[in-house]
This record gives structure tokens, C-alpha cells and sequence, in this order.
């Protein structure tokens, strides 16, 4: 799903752009305030879906992390794969497409995105 099926406006695409660059917090705010925006919706719950990611990335790092020199490099790897996965989202929020990155918009369907 690369391309919106109906025109975004710049509006939109900010919330959007919030929803996504401030987590769980962006996520809120977009769906309490602008709960008519289509484009801020979908990334209100790519967000809510990210920060489950976010925490459960957290949980296993900390985990590893009892592992010498091994659980440690697997543990900044999976650090490094959020972080990209972030910056991707917020360069994709941007160019007003909706984006299906794997795992996150799988959480996602469990949310309800396929109700926006």
C-alpha cells in the first residue's frame, strides 16, 4: 500500500508525521484530536503498534544482555533495527504513504488499522 487512495493534506500529514515521531504520546494526541484524519488514524496506530516493538525490543535487549559479548551485540543490533525502523517511518509519514513495515503493522491489525 505505497500510494493513499484519496488526496492527504499537508494538515494531515503533519499529525501523521506527530503520531509517529512522538510514539505512544503522537499516537494519543492524533487520535484524540484528529480522530477525522484518515492518514493521522493509520499512523496513530502504526505508532500504538511501534511502541509495543519499542518495549518488547527493550525487554529482550535487557534479557541478552546477561550474555557476554554475544547478548550484548544482539542486544545494540536489535537497538539499531528499532531505530532504523523509526527513521524509515518518519521519512515514510512524510511523503504521505501508508506503509506496512513488517511485524509493526501486523501488531497493528490486532489494534484495529484496518478499520481506518
Amino acid at each position: 500500500m505505497s500510494a493513499p487512495s484519496e488526496p492527504v493534506s499537508e494538515e494531515e500529514k503533519l499529525w501523521g508525521f506527530i503520531a509517529w515521531l512522538l510514539s505512544i504520546v503522537g499516537a494519543v494526541l492524533a487520535l484524540v484530536l484528529k480522530p477525522g484524519y484518515r492518514y493521522a488514524r493509520y499512523w496513530a496506530y502504526l505508532s500504538a503498534a511501534y511502541f509495543i516493538v519499542i518495549v518488547a525490543a527493550w525487554v529482550v535487549s535487557a534479557i541478552l544482555g546477561f550474555i557476554p559479548i554475544v547478548g550484548w551485540v544482539l542486544g545494540v543490533l536489535i537497538s539499531l533495527a528499532v531505530f532504523i525502523v523509526w527513521i524509515v517511518g518518519i521519512l515514510k509519514s512524510l511523503s504521505k504513504e501508508y506503509w506496512r513495515p513488517p511485524l509493526v503493522y501486523d501488531i497493528a491489525k490486532m489494534l484495529g488499522i484496518e478499520k481506518v
